[in-house]
């Protein structure tokens, strides 16, 4: 079953270097994308800029799930 993203941790610069699931699992951001592209996690997406890939959530309007705003470890 695919899992949730509940922390985040970030650079010095606030960007997103790893995330920590509701089952404990940490992933570094590489990881976490080939997660998401496994289906093993679920409510982000991936999204290309520049290169670079980035993780986001599904726009739903709440604004307390965004990564930027969940709890950091």
């Amino acid at each position: 079953m695919p899992e949730k993203v509940v922390a985040v941790n970030k650079d010095p610069d606030g960007n997103i270097i790893a995330v920590k699931t509701d089952g404990g699992q940490v992933y570094r951001l590489e990881q976490a994308i080939m997660q998401i592209e496994n289906g093993n996690l679920t409510g982000v997406q991936i999204v290309n800029r520049n290169g670079r890939s980035y993780l986001r959530t599904y726009p739903d309007g709440t604004p307390e799930n965004n990564l930027d705003n969940l709890p950091e470890f």
